[in-house]
């Protein structure tokens, strides 16, 4: 998901709250913020601490990629097609796994841009 604004960042960490099945003031407690702070951010409140906001990203798996860093359609294919073979051989990948291809493909698109 591309975030342009902050309302854009709010509505993502709400969803995946409620995803996740956590109440406002269980995430609230496990970043170390008040649930005020976070309602705030789930708001799109344009001026939050940015040690506050990483927290809450970081509890809620969320990771911050540069946007040539994002996988592209064609490194997901290809990412689907290795996930596919692995499972004709018996050997399925699980999502974890699956997320470690797509990276390593990602890495792969990006150093050979680079040279």
């Amino acid at each position: 998901m591309a975030i342009g604004q902050m309302d854009d960042l709010g509505a993502a960490v709400r969803a995946e709250r409620r995803r996740r099945q956590l109440s406002q003031a269980a995430l609230a407690a496990q970043a170390g913020v008040s649930r005020e702070w976070l309602s705030r951010l789930e708001n799109g409140a344009p001026r939050l601490e940015a040690d506050k906001v990483i927290s809450v990203l970081r509890i809620l798996g969320f990771s911050l990629l540069a946007q040539d860093e994002q996988p592209t359609q064609s490194d997901i294919a290809k990412a689907q097609k290795v996930a596919w073979t692995m499972a004709l051989e018996a050997q399925p990948l699980t999502d974890d796994g699956f997320q470690r291809v797509l990276r390593k493909i990602v890495a792969h698109r990006i150093g050979r841009s680079a040279a």
